[in-house]
């Protein structure tokens, strides 16, 4: 993310006992995001970010 990126909280979500999450509703939405589609996870200066993986 870049200085200049606006943040805004879209959800939370909990880490399942299978480490498994579910992505928010408004996220989904938001995002157009469908069943099938790859999530990448990226850290930068210890936070974890979250992209499909066609926007990078």
């Amino acid at each position: 993310m870049t200085k200049d990126s606006k943040k805004e909280i879209l959800g939370m979500t909990t880490i399942s006992y299978k480490f498994q999450i579910t992505i928010p509703k408004k996220v989904r939405e938001k995002h157009r995001l469908q069943e099938g589609d790859s999530i990448m996870f990226i850290e930068e200066n210890d936070k974890i970010y979250l992209t499909k993986s066609t926007d990078v």
